[in-house]
C-alpha cells in the first residue's frame, strides 16, 4: 500500500487531470488500474447500470442534480452544526425556512422577505455564492469536451461513510427531511455516461469538524477521503452483458478483494474551491469536491458564464427558484478577457427576471394563474418576452414544470400551436412556469420520472395539460399580444406597400366603375387595426399589491351571481379586481385561492378548476362540472381569496344552473361548446377598419 504522502500527491494530481488519458496513466502508474480486487461495486450491487443507466437523458438536466445536491450539503451542514436533528420538528420545514434562518437574520426569519435570494443584493449574493462553485477547466469545444468541477461547503462526509452516501443508490438519506431538494438517493449518478468513454467521477470529501465533534466512530472520520468512478464495460468472457459501474476502493481489498475502503489522507485543508481562473485556489477545512471528466456538455461548451444558449441559462431554466446562488468560473486558459469576464452567480431565471423585468417582458407580465386538476393544485405564472428576448433564456420549452425551485420536466413549445389553445403566433415569446411545489406525494410520482427531467404519461398528465390549454385560450393580455404583434406586422408591410397604394388610388380616381366595385375607403385595410368609436385610449393598469375589491364583474361585492351552464360545458366566471398580476404566483406575501362547492351548508374543495386568470384588473375562473351532475340541478360555490394581510378573506358566492347537453358548434362528432360568460368579453368601443377593401 502507498504512502499517505503518496495517496495525498495522487489526490492532487487527479483533481488537476483534465483528461481520460492522464486518469489512467495516474492509476497505472500506481499499480491500481488493472487490478480488479481494488474496485468495488457502485452501491455493492454488480447490476447497477440498470439503475444508473436509467437516469436523465440530458447532460444539462443531469448536472443540475449535482449543483442541488450542493445546495442540500450546505443547508444540511448548517443545521448539523447546530446541533439540529435534520428529520426533527425543531429542524426548518421548508427550504426556504431554512435558508432565512442560516443565511438571513435568524432572529427575524419569519419576516415576508426573509430567505429570498431576490431580496439580496448582488454583494451577499456572491458572497453566499462563494459556498458551492462550478467551475471549467480542461478542453476548449475546438478540442473537446471540458471538464466540470463542483465544490461546496456543505457538511462532507467521513470516508467509512462514502460508500453509504456518495457511493449508494438504495440508501434513504434525505427521504424524510423537508428543506433540502434531492431524496431519490441516486447520488446524482444521471452524470455519469455523460462523463467521456470511461465515464469517470472523481469524488473527495471531508466531515465537518464541528459535526463530528466527540462523535467519532473510526480512527479515520477526521481525515479526507477521496475515490474515482468508472464504468466498465459488457464482458462477453465472463456472461455479462450490460456495464456496471465501481470506484476506486484498495484500503484492505488483500485481504478483502472488492470489498475495500476508500483511499483516505489527513489534511488540516484542501484547495477545493476556485479564485478567479485558478479552479484549485481557495482552501477549505471541510466539504466536498466532484470532479466529472470530459463531460459531453453539448450546446454549452463555450465559456460558461456567457448568456444566450450557453450553460449559465440552462442552468437558470432548469433551477428558476433557487434555494442559495451558485458561483460559476471560467477557468479555461483560452478564454480572455477583464477581470470580471470569468466569474458569475447562478441566481434562476425568476430572480434574473425580476431584475431585469423592463428590458425583457412584456408590459404586465408575469401574470399568475392557480390551477386544480384532480385535486392537486399547482400555480402557472405566464411570462411574454418582448421580441427577440426569450431565445436568451430558454430553448425549445414551452412550459416547465417545478418543485422546490427546480425543473422537474417540461412541455415544448409546440403546445402553443394546439388548435385548443391557438397562440402559435406567440410560440417564440412565451415561457409557462407550473409551480407543482403543492403536490402530494402520489402526484409527484406518476407526473415526474425519478430522473426529474420528464414527465409521465397519465390521467393526471391529461388533466393537467386540459387545464392549461383552458387557461391560455382564455387569457386575455395574450390574445391582446397575439392582436397587437399581427397588428404590427400587417403596418409594416402596408408601409412597404405603399408604391402599390399609390398606384392603385390613381387607378380609381380615373375609373369610377372600379371605384364602384371597392368598399368605402381612402387607402389598403389593415384587417388587425381598428379606431376606438369614442376617440378613447386604452389606459395602463395600476394594480396593487394587495387587491382592496375582489368581485364579480359587474356586480358590487356580496351580491351572488347565478349562472346557466350546459351540462357537457366549462363554466365561467368573470372577476374584477385591483390586483397585481402576479398575486397569486409572486414569492413575497402571494395571494392564495380556495374554491369550494356547497352542499347543505358544508364546503368540499373543488378538485378541477382554472384560475382566477389574472389580467389587467379582469380575473376568469373556470370550471368542469361534476360528473355526477343531472339536468336542472343547482350547483353552489364560493370562491375564497386571501392573503396574509386581511381580516377577513373576499368570498364570492355563484350558483350554476345546469342545462341540457349543448349542440355542438364544431361541425364534428364532440361536445365541446363555448359558455358565455357573467359579461360580456366585448368592447363597444370598438369601430370596424376604414380603407380599400374587396367586398
Amino acid at each position: 500500500m502507498k504512502t499517505e504522502k503518496q495517496i495525498k500527491e495522487l489526490c492532487f494530481a487527479l483533481m488537476k487531470a483534465d483528461s481520460e488519458a492522464e486518469i489512467i496513466s495516474l492509476l497505472e502508474s500506481f499499480g491500481m488500474w488493472e487490478d480488479q480486487a481494488y474496485w468495488r461495486f457502485y452501491s455493492d450491487y454488480e447490476n447497477n447500470y440498470n439503475s444508473i443507466g436509467n437516469q436523465q437523458s440530458r447532460p444539462d438536466a443531469a448536472l443540475v442534480e449535482k449543483l442541488v445536491n450542493a445546495v442540500d450539503a450546505r443547508l444540511m451542514n448548517e443545521c448539523l452544526s447546530r446541533g439540529i436533528d435534520p428529520a426533527s420538528p425543531d429542524a426548518p420545514q421548508s427550504i426556504r425556512e431554512a435558508v432565512a434562518r442560516f443565511f438571513d437574520d435568524a432572529n427575524d426569519a419569519t419576516r415576508p422577505t426573509a430567505g429570498l435570494i431576490t431580496e439580496w443584493g448582488n454583494p451577499k449574493r456572491t458572497e453566499i455564492a462563494k459556498g458551492a462553485t462550478l467551475s471549467a477547466t480542461g478542453f476548449t469545444p475546438k478540442e473537446g469536451n471540458p471538464c466540470f468541477t463542483i465544490a461546496d461547503q456543505g457538511e462532507g462526509q467521513t470516508p467509512e461513510n462514502m460508500p453509504h452516501t456518495f457511493l449508494s443508490l438504495t440508501g434513504n438519506n434525505k427521504l424524510r427531511i423537508p428543506f433540502v431538494q434531492g431524496k431519490f438517493n441516486m447520488g446524482g449518478t444521471g452524470i455519469l455516461k455523460f462523463c467521456g468513454r470511461h465515464n469517470f467521477q472523481l469524488i473527495l470529501t471531508r466531515r465537518n469538524p464541528a459535526i463530528l465533534k466527540n462523535q467519532v466512530s473510526h480512527p479515520s472520520d477526521s481525515q479526507w477521503g477521496f475515490t474515482i468512478v468508472r464504468r466498465e464495460n459488457p464482458d462477453s468472457a465472463d456472461g455479462r452483458k450490460s456495464s456496471r459501474y465501481s470506484y476506486l476502493a484498495p484500503g484492505g481489498a488483500d485481504s478483502n478483494p472488492g470489498r475495500g475502503g476508500v483511499l483516505r489522507f489527513s489534511a488540516e485543508s484542501m484547495p477545493i474551491f476556485p479564485e478567479g481562473q485558478n479552479p484549485y485556489a481557495r482552501l477549505s477545512e471541510w466539504g466536498t469536491l466532484i470532479k466529472l471528466y470530459e463531460y459531453a456538455a453539448t450546446g454549452f461548451k463555450s465559456n460558461i458564464i456567457f448568456s444566450g444558449g450557453g450553460l449559465l441559462s440552462r442552468m437558470d431554466l432548469l433551477l428558476p427558484d433557487m434555494a442559495l446562488p451558485v458561483r460559476l468560473h471560467e477557468c479555461r486558459k483560452p478564454y480572455k478577457g477583464h477581470e470580471g469576464s470569468f466569474e458569475t452567480s447562478l441566481i434562476g431565471l425568476g430572480v434574473r427576471l425580476a431584475d431585469n423585468k423592463g428590458e425583457n417582458l412584456e408590459d404586465g407580465f408575469p401574470s399568475s394563474c392557480p390551477i386544480s386538476a384532480a385535486g392537486e393544485q399547482m400555480t402557472a405564472t405566464i411570462y411574454a418576452f418582448k421580441k427577440g428576448k426569450a431565445d436568451t433564456y430558454r430553448k425549445s420549452e414551452g412550459i416547465i414544470f417545478t418543485q422546490n425551485g427546480q425543473t422537474h420536466g417540461y412541455l415544448t413549445q409546440d403546445f402553443f400551436r394546439r388548435k385548443t389553445v391557438g397562440l402559435s403566433y406567440l410560440m417564440e415569446s412565451i415561457l409557462v412556469v407550473v409551480d407543482c411545489s403543492k403536490f402530494s406525494g402520489r402526484a409527484r410520482e406518476d407526473l415526474f420520472m425519478n430522473s426529474r427531467d420528464r414527465l409521465s404519461h397519465g390521467d393526471l398528465r391529461v388533466a393537467i395539460e386540459t387545464a392549461l390549454e383552458d387557461m391560455l385560450r382564455h387569457h386575455e393580455s395574450l390574445r391582446a399580444l397575439r392582436e397587437r404583434r399581427r397588428r404590427e406586422e400587417i403596418d409594416t408591410k402596408l408601409d412597404d406597400s405603399k408604391p402599390l397604394e399609390d398606384v392603385l388610388r390613381t387607378l380609381l380616381k380615373q375609373s369610377p366603375m372600379l371605384s364602384a366595385l371597392f368598399l368605402k375607403g381612402d387607402r389598403l385595410s389593415n384587417p388587425f387595426k381598428t379606431s376606438k368609436g369614442k376617440g378613447g385610449a386604452d389606459k395602463p393598469f395600476n394594480g396593487e399589491r394587495y387587491p382592496t375589491f375582489f368581485n364579480f364583474r359587474g356586480k358590487d361585492y356580496g351580491q351572488e351571481l347565478a349562472r346557466d351552464c350546459h351540462i357537457n360545458s366549462r363554466c365561467r366566471v368573470l372577476f374584477e379586481t385591483d390586483a397585481n398580476n402576479d398575486y397569486f404566483s409572486r414569492d413575497i406575501d402571494p395571494g392564495d385561492f380556495e374554491l369550494y362547492r356547497v352542499t347543505q351548508g358544508q364546503r368540499y374543495p373543488v378538485a378541477d378548476y382554472v384560475g382566477p386568470n389574472l389580467q389587467n384588473g379582469s380575473a376568469s375562473l373556470s370550471l368542469q362540472l361534476p360528473s355526477n351532475c343531472v339536468e336542472h340541478d343547482a350547483l353552489s360555490y364560493v370562491g375564497v381569496v386571501t392573503d396574509r394581510t386581511r381580516v377577513e378573506p373576499f368570498e364570492n358566492r355563484f350558483t350554476i344552473h345546469v342545462k341540457g347537453m349543448a349542440n355542438n358548434r364544431n361541425g364534428g362528432g364532440g361536445t365541446k361548446s363555448r359558455e358565455k360568460s357573467n359579461n360580456s368579453d366585448g368592447d363597444d368601443d370598438i369601430a370596424p377598419p376604414t380603407g380599400i377593401a374587396l367586398p
